[in-house]
């Protein structure tokens, strides 16, 4: 509706007879969920033979509203209920009042990147515009992001930061990861057989809350998340995660039989956990000797965006903030893609013949998460820098080996360097350096 003039069939003869004109303005119902629909429609043309119209958004707003909430503005002659209603001509008074309760305009995404970077930038600290729009669209393409690097680079500080700027301060979680996290009640919870009690964590009532408040983002980061083998405690988060669908994105807590015997002590403790779409995760990862290696299970979940290098001579002083802003989930939800971009497709299957050779090869997931993120990039950055930041991002961090991967990793070097690929290219040939030093080489320094 954001981007494409849609033809409606309207079906109603007798509104289309007489009563709607050009230029006129709708608001839709969405029957199913009850809601009235947070775009202001403008017709543009009328074929009253037909029974249809063309109609374009004139206005996109922040949140849909439930129709009862819509028929509070309404006498009660007007006022309408589930799906037994064709049409309702509203006064100007009215139509007003119920965009009143949408939550105000809706910010272009630019304009929202915008002011994350003015708030980031008052409050002291300093991204380059390719890292936000970078950590942005990566948080839009799957909602698990690894942020990866030295200590003090401002990992961390950037998922705070970015929730903040969007004004969900108080729905932010950081968990600090321990290196005894050997399995998954450290974040899940667990069963007290003695006393029969379920012992929840920070990070199920965290989840739980999300589920309740579906219009509000919520945002968990999981701090030094390889302090511990990741598969150990958040596999079932892993395995949730991957569903493309939100409503399969589950996570059992309690079997059957345990739940009946909370809820008969009174415990009202869900059988599964939801992960809902209002949820993004931060994972940050340290880089040195005291963290344990990630597996591909793990990389092939998650785009990996790297903290190596902080340019001191551009951190700013502290300045005023902004005029706050709270950016809502369907606002949020909305700067989505929802189909990919395949314009690189041909390229990623190129290098997944390079990666055969040294046993390496891309699947299914990678390919089509690579085509979700070019197609969450447009609009943000140049398509041939976002190639080459999922690239080095989703294929490089799998590349890793002896002596024996030298061919096939200086046919992967010659692949980027034909193809402009500048951030790769210069990862690559770091990692062809220290293969030739050590012998083994691995995309993480």
């Amino acid at each position: 509706m954001l981007t494409h003039e849609q033809r409606i069939s309207i079906g109603y003869p007798s509104l289309l007879s007489s009563t709607l004109q050009v230029a006129d303005r709708i608001v839709l119902v969405q029957s199913a969920r009850q809601q009235v629909l947070p775009y202001t429609l403008k017709i543009a043309s009328i074929n009253r033979a037909a029974l249809t119209a063309v109609v374009e958004v004139e206005q996109a707003y922040n949140t849909p509203i439930s129709l009862e909430q819509a028929s509070q503005v309404l006498p009660k002659s007007k006022q309408v209920s589930g799906g037994n209603f064709s049409y309702v001509q509203l006064s100007d008074t009215e139509y007003k009042a119920m965009i009143g309760f949408m939550g105000g305009k809706r910010m272009a995404e630019p304009d929202v990147l915008a002011h994350i970077k003015r708030y980031i930038t008052a409050r002291g600290y300093y991204f380059d515009d390719v890292t936000l729009s970078n950590y942005h669209i990566c948080l839009k393409t799957r909602p698990l992001v690894i942020l990866a690097g030295l200590s003090g680079t401002g990992k961390s500080k950037l998922s705070q930061l970015y929730a903040e700027a969007l004004g969900h301060t108080a729905r932010y979680l950081r968990v600090a990861v321990r290196p005894n996290w050997n399995d998954d009640h450290y974040l899940l919870g667990y069963f007290d057989t003695i006393t029969r009690e379920y012992i929840t964590e920070p990070a199920v009532d965290f989840v739980l809350d999300a589920g309740r408040d579906l219009d509000n983002l919520y945002f968990f980061c999981l701090d030094e998340m390889n302090l511990a083998h990741v598969e150990y405690y958040f596999s079932q988060f892993l395995s949730a995660l991957e569903e493309e669908r939100p409503e399969d994105r589950c996570i059992s807590l309690l079997s059957t039989r345990t739940q009946q015997l909370l809820h008969k002590g009174g415990e009202d403790v869900p059988a599964k956990l939801a992960i809902p779409s209002n949820l993004l995760f931060t994972g940050t990862i340290n880089v040195d000797e005291t963290t344990q290696p990630l597996s591909d299970k793990v990389i092939d979940r998650a785009n990996t965006i790297e903290f190596f290098e902080v340019e001191l001579d551009k951190i700013p002083a502290r300045q005023p903030l902004p005029d706050p802003i709270t950016v809502l989930t369907a606002t949020w939800q909305s700067y989505q893609a929802i189909q990919p971009d395949t314009s690189y497709s041909s390229q990623v299957v190129e290098i997944g013949k390079l990666l055969n050779k040294m046993s390496m090869g891309l699947g299914y997931r990678v390919l089509r998460e690579i085509e979700m993120y070019l197609a969450n990039s447009k609009g943000l950055l140049d398509p041939q820098v976002a190639f080459d930041l999922q690239v080095k991002q989703r294929i490089l961090p799998r590349v890793r080996g002896t002596e024996a991967i030298e061919e096939p990793l200086n046919d992967l070097l010659t692949f980027v360097h034909q193809h402009h690929l500048s951030r790769s290219e210069q990862r690559l040939d770091e990692m062809k350096h220290r293969l030739g030093r050590d012998g083994y080489t691995s995309f993480w320094r």
